[in-house]
């Protein structure tokens, strides 16, 4: 028993306790001894004589001396401690001596599950993946909920023997079901006050591997799922890779206070490095900047491993295979910047690579055949350092970004919510903005516009109005583009009314006009089904500048703009939507143009470009491809748009491999013209290849695999093709679209806009799966977002042949409250609002059919 590793736990409670009992009362001063342990003459605790035996110290003062209160709480804790460790050993609840606290019970049952675990650990039929269960939800649980101390057993020998266990598995099987991630591993290590780094980097190294085993090459899937499914894996291990370095940037002094671990941990940052620091290490003659630099709470010659982790993990960030979106590359760019910054100076040898990574081949090799593409961006890296980065935005330039996120988000989602709440965090709540408020304001005045756009379109034009009179009350004036926003609104609002209410209004302001309202004008009138007004509008336009020419300097009308091939093009386009764009009608306006001197553009050609192919009418478009040569239009991304239909017609006949020629081709010629895809045209060839059905599954991967090679992420209309492809399948592959919602995350994505949502829940309707239906319509409910009624009825139809009464009543609940939405149009004020076949199937269902009459 003289080795305290020879001696049981419960003994060693007993132990402790004993040794508790004769502690030195809190007033006695500590013995003076000299010498060290070994000549101590005895270490058995001693008997202490009793207060009333001891002499009464000398008061220098009047009055009874001041207790020492440090001392005192101390020997509250300890004699708590005692109370505490001879309960768990005993097994009682003795509180003869007195009441015990409620938190020493807490502590009591902490200890009892920390028991619970050793003796779990000590079995070989248990496995890991139970015990880590059991810890985390009794033990881990618990100290996060009660903010308690962690017991020095579980740090020292427990949790440490548990946790090396779990990494060690972990490391051998990065799929293993039941075992936590690397940053669940690495926070809990943290907390635990056990992390070591180079044990840690061990983990981490090996994650590295296993991420470079997973493929990022279509060819290697034989569907799109499949393909789908493995690089949503990938993301996944890329996430919990950046979580892991989180976790291990977080100093650990501060995670091991009581209480503030999981705090810190769910705060925790990258590391990274100030710009300014990096601009200036990079001007010195010797720059010494230093992986280690970005690891100031550990000792250097601790990071013997953790620094190739760091140079395994910035050349797998850095590789545009990775298809990762805008938000996760924006929360890694610290770290890749201050990574680089100290790797331009100091990397690593290619013939170096071996040494730092032979133990993990795969990485190795995947390090290996990257370096010299790292070694590139590094030297292109080093150009840009010689100031700060720009990069770091003003606060205003965020408040801009921000907001147009929110605003984008309101406008997909069709939320008034998220407008409003935009504007609240942009003007504030109060009808005078604070100073702070102001500024800002004063600083964007563009933002104005684009909330009173935002507002017209969504149908609330007394929103608008509101919007336009903080304007002006804080001296900002409407400028032409203020106008041209509510013009805009109204023509995204199907208004053709207000459309021309704020025309007429704007023509008594005497604003200058300019070519850009006229052409929204002209769009707005066409396109809201008034081609004769639209076309008379052109007409008016060049009446008015031809008069103003006639007419004196001082004379001349503001609203005289001299035409130009704008309205133009916007007209033809205009037509063409409506399916009024005949050739007769394209060659009339094109020759009342060019009487007033107008010449196309690119756009016209493409605009006309367009009509010709859909009506297959080769030798047409042969010869307007001619004629743009001739006026030396070069073609851009439309026109491409517009070939592709022509290029993909025949694809459904051609082998995977020559589809994936033809995909490749196409890309390739628009790189030699010197056009760069958007994300219009990646949907358009994403469209016309999921028309060819599961035929055309090869060249969809390999358009899928080109954006995210560009570092592009994927809009919600090709979410949205993407399911309807799922469904349309015989039979309907609903798994594929719950897949594609969780790989791609698109609960937690704020772009996904309501159309996808509601394409999914009427898929699902249609397949009968009601729980995942009512999942979605749940997480819309409590967004705010609103859902068409023929979603609506669709839902409701299915819920009410399975008999789920309870939720045909919410479905009918939340519809009902559609009514009271600001859109006029939409509410329940408007009759078509209760005349929809929604209304029907609900009276069918018990909606009080009186209330529908009596509304229509």
């Amino acid at each position: 028993m003289k080795q305290p590793s020879a001696v049981c736990w419960a003994c060693r409670f007993k132990l402790l306790a004993r040794h508790q009992a004769t502690v030195r009362p809190p007033w006695q001063p500590a013995a003076r001894t000299f010498g060290n342990a070994a000549t101590a003459t005895s270490t058995e605790p001693v008997d202490l004589p009793a207060r009333t035996s001891l002499p009464k110290p000398k008061q220098k003062h009047k009055g009874p001396p001041k207790p020492d209160l440090r001392l005192e709480k101390r020997a509250k804790k300890d004699a708590a401690a005692v109370a505490v460790f001879k309960t768990v050993v005993d097994g009682t609840d003795n509180v003869e001596d007195g009441p015990t606290p409620a938190d020493n019970m807490a502590t009591i049952a902490l200890y009892k599950c920390v028991a619970t675990l050793e003796e779990m650990l000590s079995k070989s039929d248990t496995s890991t993946a139970t015990c880590f269960q059991y810890f985390n939800s009794d033990i881990y649980a618990r100290i996060n909920r009660q903010h308690a101390r962690i017991p020095r057993i579980l740090r020292d020998r427990v949790g440490k023997t548990l946790m090396s266990r779990v990494a060690r598995e972990k490391a051998a099987d990065f799929n293993a079901k039941g075992l936590p991630s690397v940053t669940t591993i690495s926070q809990i290590f943290l907390e635990l006050g056990i992390l070591e780094p180079n044990a840690w980097a061990g983990l981490t190294t090996h994650l590295l591997e296993h991420i470079c085993t997973v493929s990022a090459s279509p060819q290697d899937y034989t569907t799109i799922e499949s393909y789908e499914t493995a690089m949503a894996r990938r993301d996944t291990l890329l996430h919990d890779l950046v979580g892991a370095w989180k976790m291990f940037n977080v100093p650990p002094f501060v995670a091991a206070r009581t209480g503030d671990g999981a705090k810190a941990a769910s705060a925790a940052r990258l590391p990274s490095l100030d710009r300014r620091y990096i601009a200036q290490n990079s001007r010195r003659a010797t720059p010494h900047l230093s992986i280690a630099s970005l690891f100031p709470h550990y000792q250097p010659g601790s990071l013997r491993l953790t620094i190739p982790a760091a140079i395994g993990t910035y050349v797998l960030l850095v590789d545009p295979i990775n298809r990762t979106n805008r938000v996760f590359r924006h929360e890694i760019a610290p770290f890749v910047d201050a990574m680089a910054a100290a790797l331009v100076q100091n990397r690593p040898k290619r013939e170096d690579l071996g040494a730092l990574y032979g133990q993990y081949p795969a990485l190795l090799k995947y390090i290996t055949e990257r370096w010299s593409a790292v070694e590139t961006q590094l030297d292109e890296h080093s150009k840009y350092n010689d100031t700060p980065d720009g990069a770091e935005d003003g606060q205003g330039s965020q408040l801009t970004k921000k907001l147009h996120r929110q605003l984008g988000q309101a406008w997909n989602t069709w939320n008034p919510k998220v407008l409003n709440r935009a504007w609240e965090e942009f003007w504030g709540t109060y009808a005078t903005p604070s100073d702070a408020k102001l500024k800002q304001c004063r600083e964007n005045p563009e933002l104005f516009n684009y909330f009173i756009m935002a507002y017209m379109a969504m149908r609330q034009p007394s929103r608008a109005i509101e919007v336009w009179n903080c304007m002006v009350s804080i001296g900002i004036e409407p400028t032409v583009k203020t106008w041209n926003s509510m013009i805009d609104g109204c023509k995204r609002a199907n208004n053709i009314s207000g459309l021309k209410n704020v025309w007429t209004k704007l023509m008594a302001s005497n604003m200058k006009l300019d070519p850009a309202i006229w052409t929204a004008r002209v769009s707005g009138l066409i396109e809201l089904g008034s081609p004769e007004e639209g076309l008379a509008a052109l007409e008016e336009m060049a009446r008015l500048w031809k008069e103003n020419e006639k007419l004196p300097l001082a004379k001349r009308s503001p609203a005289a703009v001299k035409p130009s091939i704008e309205p133009v093009n916007a007209a033809l386009a205009g037509l063409l939507r409506l399916q009024r764009l005949s050739s007769g009608a394209a060659s009339g306006l094109l020759a009342w143009a060019a009487k007033q001197g107008i010449e196309p553009d690119i756009y016209t050609f493409n605009t006309l470009l367009r009509p010709l192919l859909k009506q297959g009418l080769d030798g047409e478009v042969q010869a307007l491809l001619k004629t743009m040569k001739r006026q030396n239009l070069e073609a851009d991304v439309a026109t491409f748009a517009i070939l592709l239909e022509g290029a993909l017609e025949d694809i459904g006949g051609q082998t995977p491999q020559e589809q994936i020629q033809t995909v490749n081709t196409f890309l390739r010629n628009m790189r030699e013209a010197g056009v760069t895809a958007n994300m219009q045209l990646y949907a358009k060839m994403i469209h016309l290849l999921l028309q060819q059905g599961d035929r055309a599954e090869e060249p969809v991967k390999a358009v899928l695999a080109h954006i995210w090679g560009q570092g592009l992420d994927l809009t919600s209309h090709i979410y949205t093709m993407l399911a309807d492809h799922y469904f349309t399948r015989s039979p309907p592959d609903s798994d594929a679209v719950t897949a594609l919602i969780e790989n791609r995350r698109l609960y937690d994505n704020k772009d996904i806009d309501r159309v996808f949502w509601e394409r999914v829940i009427f898929g699902y309707c249609q397949v009968g799966d009601m729980a995942r239906a009512l999942q979605i319509f749940d997480k819309m409910e409590k967004s705010g977002s609103k859902i068409s009624h023929a979603t609506l009825y669709e839902l409701l139809l299915v819920l009410g042949r399975s008999g789920q009464t309870s939720s045909v009543v919410r479905v009918i609940d939340f519809a009902r409250k559609g009514q009271d939405q600001p859109d006029e149009e939409r509410s329940g004020k408007n009759p078509r609002f209760w005349q929809h076949r929604f209304w029907h199937l609900a009276e069918e269902y018990g909606f009080p059919g009186g209330e529908i009459a009596s509304r229509v």
